[in-house]
């Protein structure tokens, strides 16, 4: 098999979100949230420490039901503010917080204090969001580079909290199935509509 290259990858995994009808993205929402709920502390995450989601837009996997969980839960959430030079800070998430445009991306943002990426080493669970992962872990984002500045930023930290991406099942793929390289940090797991799925050696 030739890996798609990433313009092609990109373009493809787009296109099958785009084509997914809306009452299966709501299931998919429902069922993600469930899921995600159902394996927090297996995963690390104890009920009252910090989870790094994401404010999920257009056709991705919908986190709308998925962050108020975390909060009624006791969960403290954050999610990401695009800053200057591909950078993210991030904003304690809860419901209700007032949300605006970003100027760098087309996404909408908390308003709040924002904090450092260094706040990571004390958070066991970062949900980040892509179009698709393969079965190695690897992971190809909507290629703004946020993300993978972010990760290779985390995997410098002495303690590492699990990475894990949020996609629909069809986005997990088998390796070479599209283009990767030295700066793609591979993902320790993925959850989906249908559950956990852990990659590698050492994980849960």
């Amino acid at each position: 098999m030739t890996p798609l290259d990433k313009a092609s990858a990109r373009a493809h995994f787009r296109k099958l979100r785009q084509d997914l009808p809306e009452t299966d993205r709501r299931a998919a929402a429902e069922q993600l949230a469930d899921h995600v709920m159902a394996g927090l502390e297996a995963a690390g995450a104890e009920r009252g420490s910090t989870v790094a989601g994401y404010l999920s837009t257009g056709a991705e996997p919908s986190t709308e039901l998925l962050l108020p969980a975390l909060t009624r839960a006791g969960y403290r959430v954050v999610v990401p503010v695009c800053e200057p030079e591909y950078q993210l800070s991030w904003v304690q998430w809860y419901d209700g917080v007032e949300l605006v445009r970003s100027p760098r991306a087309w996404v909408y943002e908390p308003v709040g204090e924002r904090l450092p990426s260094a706040i990571m080493a004390d958070v066991p669970l970062i949900l980040v969001p892509g179009l698709a992962v393969d079965a190695d872990g690897n992971r190809i984002g909507q290629g703004g580079g946020y993300y993978d500045r972010f990760l290779a930023g985390v995997a410098r930290l002495p303690e590492q909290p699990k990475e894990v991406g949020v996609f629909y099942p069809h986005e997990v793929v088998a390796p070479g199935s599209f283009e990767v390289t030295e700066l793609d940090a591979p993902l320790d797991g993925a959850v989906t509509a249908e559950g956990w799925i852990w990659f590698g050696p050492g994980t849960v």
